[in-house]
């Protein structure tokens, strides 16, 4: 079982196939439509409440991309998937209605995937944290795994250039019967360093929609222990060390819950899991691109179009591939016409500013 932070969504949790023309053109068009992107600031309004409920998909057989660059104003596109993603769906629920509840006195909440398993959290106006989790976590029956201290998920306001270091350990002893007859209990130790570094900001686009985003890295130096007591002698003695630093990226999003998405990595450092939230009315909609302020003629063309009855501050045409071409503008009357003739045969699009309105357009030349 993975303890580690980005390990626990049951703690907290690119194949062969390209983004079709009509993705395209929708992750074009919201891109474009706007000047530069939102870059949100993360609050206690953004987690999430008893009552909810957050659907998640998981794909871990695409070859995936890596998180990306850092920095403002990013673009991640994690639209390709194999043909074998995984549904999680998450129940937030009172703590008072979690079978060992009592064991979590500090929290306020709690979440579980499968009714049987828990993680426990307390939301406040300064953090977001976890106090550890509850269930039959290894096939040997109930367990109780608090934190000392609590692990700090997010402080508030959470922004562009936000970072913190938080730790926690884990002290756990179990019945040994269950993995070996001579045992008599088994105990897990963890102790782990969590450095949290809000990286980047810009629009993220899963399979479910795109999104106003904060990245944010998380790195985890954690040490473990495992320790076994046999029935004879009844003496503790050491069974395995080991160290190891883990990484994980997630994308959050006003309201979003918990992350919009994440990626988790292998032990060779490669990225394994990307798992993304498919909560609705929370993305970045096609209607705000304003098309009905703007009207292009003739579409398709071969020579030239026109932007009807406005005088535009900006028009841009961009290509498939998201690159700018270079483009002859000229006033007639209350119209503005574009010269395309020496641009080749295929699909563009068109952005369009003025008096505050942005809006895209698909243009086909012929």
């Amino acid at each position: 079982m993975e303890w580690g932070y980005s390990g626990l969504e049951k703690l907290r949790n690119f194949s062969s196939q390209k983004p079709t023309m009509k993705k395209t053109y929708a992750i074009l068009c919201v891109l474009f439509s706007f000047s530069g992107f939102a870059q949100i600031t993360i609050d206690q309004s953004d987690m999430p409440s008893v009552g909810d409920y957050i659907p998640r998909k998981s794909d871990t057989l695409s070859v995936l991309p890596g998180p990306g660059a850092s920095g403002p104003n990013q673009v991640w596109n994690f639209t390709a998937l194999s043909n074998y993603v995984i549904s999680e769906y998450t129940n937030v629920v009172s703590v008072a209605s979690t079978p060992n509840g009592n064991q979590f006195g500090s929290s306020n909440m709690a979440m579980t995937n499968d009714n049987a398993s828990y993680l426990y959290f307390n939301k406040s106006a300064q953090s977001f944290t976890t106090q550890g989790l509850s269930g039959d976590l290894l096939g040997t029956g109930n367990i109780n795994a608090p934190f000392s201290p609590d692990l700090t998920l997010h402080q508030f306001p959470r922004t562009f250039g936000s970072s913190f270091t938080d730790a926690y350990a884990l002290d756990v002893t179990v019945p040994g019967a269950a993995i070996n007859p001579i045992l008599n209990q088994i105990n897990f130790k963890r102790s782990s360093i969590v450095k949290d570094t809000t990286d980047a900001w810009g629009l993220l686009t899963t399979p479910h929609g795109t999104y106003n985003v904060l990245r944010v890295h998380t790195m985890e130096i954690s040490v473990d222990s495992v320790w076994a007591l046999p029935i004879f002698p009844p003496t503790w003695s050491l069974v395995s060390t080991s160290s190891d630093t883990s990484h994980s990226y997630s994308w959050v999003g006003k309201g979003g819950k918990i992350a919009i998405a994440e990626m988790t990595f292998d032990t060779l450092g490669m990225p394994k899991t990307f798992t993304w939230s498919e909560l609705a009315g929370i993305g970045v909609g096609l209607e705000e691109t304003n098309n009905e302020y703007f009207q292009i003629q003739p579409n398709p063309t071969r020579d030239f179009f026109t932007v009807q009855n406005v005088l535009p501050t900006e028009i841009q045409l961009f290509d498939n591939e998201g690159r700018m071409l270079t483009l002859n503008a000229s006033m007639i009357g209350a119209d503005t016409q574009v010269n395309v003739s020496n641009v080749p045969s295929g699909v563009y699009f068109v952005k369009i500013q003025s008096g505050g309105h942005a809006a895209c357009h698909k243009l086909i030349k012929q």
